[in-house]
């Protein structure tokens, strides 16, 4: 059956005179509306680092874990001060609690002391500083919990005027490209609606986490540590909605 419906087929294109490689889609006489989807995707290196120190300290009173706290993380700001003038701080929380005993069946748990903690939280543009200005807090006693790094508003924006030449660059050369496959002047293609869509990707090998250290821990030396600052993938789409013209 399946031979019978081929062979009719052939002999039906072989009465109209088409061959296979002449045949394309036209446009309605009217014209006609296609969807366009286009994305482009880059990478930018970051410019913006985000480093998040803590201190803690444990004590029998309130007071004097908050003390501790507050003379070590006043201090340790300071050094970072002198040490960048361009790097921003700011505070990241402030946490006290009590410290209760393990009591045995029936009994009460006992406060027997408190722990304070302080997190805050360093801004710089100075990617190439980061190790060294991590270095200051770590001999500053302060336990490193996190960096990161991302893109400035400055540099997204920039990235993001870039990926919008991009993106247009891109529809016009698919929209060519179909226009050609289809045998319909380029000119004659006409944008009807444009949608566009940005997106954020998590930067590549820009991330570094560290568990923090107790309060007791030594700090006496502590040795330059290394980072990459890497990359971020930004994404923009367009979607466009073009028409043909009716023909004449």
């Amino acid at each position: 059956m399946l031979r019978k419906i081929m062979t009719a087929t052939i002999l039906a294109a072989a009465a109209m005179g088409v061959n296979a490689e002449d045949f394309y889609l036209k446009p309605a006489p009217k014209g006609m509306e296609m969807n366009l989807p286009v994305t482009v995707q880059k990478s930018f290196p970051n410019d913006k680092a985000r480093i998040i120190f803590s201190t803690m300290s444990e004590a029998k009173d309130l007071a004097t874990a908050q003390s501790e706290v507050n003379k070590t993380m006043a201090e340790a700001q300071q050094s970072v001060k002198d040490f960048s003038s361009i790097a921003k701080i700011r505070n990241g929380g402030y946490y006290t609690q009590p410290i209760y005993t393990n009591p045995k069946k029936g009994e009460a748990p006992v406060i027997t002391g408190w722990r304070a903690r302080q997190n805050i939280i360093v801004e710089t543009e100075d990617v190439n500083g980061v190790a060294s200005l991590v270095q200051v807090g770590q001999q500053a006693k302060l336990a490193l919990e996190n960096v990161s790094y991302s893109l400035s508003e400055e540099a997204k924006a920039a990235a993001q005027d870039q990926l919008s030449k991009d993106v247009i660059d891109a529809l016009n050369k698919k929209a060519e490209s179909i226009a050609v496959a289809m045998k319909v002047a380029p000119d004659a293609l006409r944008i009807e609606k444009l949608n566009f869509n940005s997106f954020d990707f998590a930067p590549e090998g820009a991330v570094f986490a560290a568990r923090a250290m107790g309060a007791n821990a030594a700090f006496k030396t502590v040795e330059t540590p290394v980072f990459e600052a890497g990359t971020s993938n930004l994404s923009m789409s367009v979607s466009a909605v073009l028409k043909t013209e009716g023909a004449e």
